[in-house]
């Protein structure tokens, strides 16, 4: 049996225990009130601990709230890649909010999150495209995300201060959130332009962030942080910070603004968003060297030439377009469009869109959609193909695009457990980049099969 497999197994096995478990308890005790076995029904309650053994009551008289999430999921290539596979990732999402009021009658709130990330990812060990294949793919490690303060500094307005992460507010399509891909939350635009992806999962970065309410249909998010969360140097960035303790501060500056309008009936008229960011750091040139000479040419002295800065503009539209007789359900559309300099990125622009069903087969919890990502490679770094193909004399391919359609099925068995599976075809992979394993052609197209479960404990 292969360590996939083996992995696989176990995450089956575990759940079905904390199941067995969590159920021989449940009939442990037959003389509870009918009330009293109705709130701590295994398939009703809101996670599959409950109070565990009175620590979240514990915890509550504190101001304290107890966040525990363990997602999992088996993702295999069966066509296409550089070789096909299956692998097994997990994320443990530790979370823990303190009310400051409650125990100590002071102002704001305080929060800590941490992630124990194992396993290993499919884009990473056996496609090699843009946007990975999932949300949780991650160096394995056990790291701090994110330790901030936060308070009302005005009836309109909030001030967030500390570690944390602007891709769990900016740039954000809530219906685009149901899908495994990576670029469904973070977009592959950001991902691919900021240095080390970004402040985003799973690095986090010291910072300040402003949200402003000025009217109920309007909200305006203002972001200040860390110019690079890993800082600089070679290899992999989630190694250079990989307990997440760094907190650097001297990187230059991101600099991130969003307004959000939500009309007053969001059922019927969604959200729309327009945004920008500003990185101040310094960019290496997709194409040329400091003498103007193409880093392809044998005369580069292999120095890319430095811009001074890097910006993006985007806009987000996520909007309902049918609500059926039920109080819950409907689908709504979303859309996501976004642009950034070609000389110094090598992705310029990014487009995505779909749409989600809520309560398909009438389980008004469950949801269902198709979405579908485009990422354009720039044109400096086409270029750069271009000129390999021309100075080395040899075939090389220039790179273009690369589109991922996506379809999942979220099922809500429980308040406290998910299950999804989900198919995505990724349709030239790394934007139609060289397979290494098979020299002279590019990597194919892959049809990706993957079931994810989400637990809350």
């Amino acid at each position: 049996m292969s360590s996939a497999m083996q992995a696989a197994v176990a995450v089956a096995v575990s759940h079905a225990l904390l199941l067995l478990s969590a159920g021989t308890l449940a009939w442990a005790e037959p003389e509870k009130k009918v009330s009293e076995e109705k709130a701590d029904d295994l398939w009703t309650r809101e996670t599959l601990l409950g109070d565990i053994g009175g620590v979240r009551p514990f915890l509550a008289a504190y101001g304290a709230k107890l966040d525990i999430v363990e997602t999992g999921e088996i993702l295999g290539n069966a066509t296409g890649g550089r070789q096909r596979g299956v692998v097994y990732e997990g994320l443990t999402d530790l979370g823990l909010t303190v009310d400051l009021k409650t125990y100590f009658g002071a102002p704001g709130t305080v929060f800590a999150r941490a992630y124990q990330i194992h396993g290993r990812g499919l884009t990473a060990s056996y496609i090699g495209n843009l946007a990975p294949v999932s949300g949780i793919e991650a160096t394995r490690t056990t790291r701090l995300f994110e330790l901030w303060y936060e308070a009302q500094v005005a009836d309109w307005a909030q001030l967030r201060l500390g570690q944390q992460a602007a891709g769990t507010e900016f740039q954000i399509s809530t219906t685009a959130q149901l899908f495994v891909n990576a670029t469904s939350g973070w977009p592959n635009l950001p991902a691919i332009a900021l240095p080390s992806g970004g402040p985003t999962y799973p690095l986090g970065t010291p910072g300040a962030r402003l949200k402003a309410t000025p009217s109920d249909e309007v909200t305006v998010l203002f972001g200040l942080y860390n110019g690079n969360p890993a800082g600089p140097g070679p290899g992999d960035p989630q190694l250079r910070d990989a307990s997440g303790t760094a907190f650097r501060i001297n990187d230059g500056a991101f600099v991130i603004a969003e307004a959000q309008y939500h009309p007053g009936n969001l059922d019927r008229n969604g959200t729309y968003r327009l945004g920008a960011w500003f990185n101040s750091e310094r960019f290496p040139d997709e194409r040329f060297d400091t003498t103007g000479t193409s880093l392809a040419s044998p005369a580069s002295n292999g120095v890319p030439r430095q811009h001074r800065n890097n910006f993006s503009i985007y806009g987000i539209v996520d909007q309902p377009v049918l609500r059926g007789d039920a109080e819950e359900g409907g689908a709504t559309v979303f859309g996501r469009i976004m642009g950034a300099p070609s000389d110094r990125n090598l992705v310029d622009f990014y487009i995505d869109a779909g749409i989600a069903y809520a309560g398909p087969f009438g389980r008004k919890d469950d949801r269902v959609g198709l979405g579908v990502g485009y990422t354009r490679v720039g044109s400096a770094a086409r270029g750069l193909d271009a000129d390999v193909a021309r100075f080395s004399g040899q075939q090389f391919p220039v790179r273009s695009e690369e589109i991922v359609v996506e379809v999942s099925y979220r099922l809500q068995l429980a308040p406290w457990w998910q299950l999804q599976p989900d198919f995505q075809y990724v349709i030239n992979p790394g934007g139609g980049i060289l397979n290494a394993n098979q020299p002279g052609r590019r990597v194919g197209d892959a049809a990706v099969f993957g079931l994810r479960t989400a637990v809350t404990f």
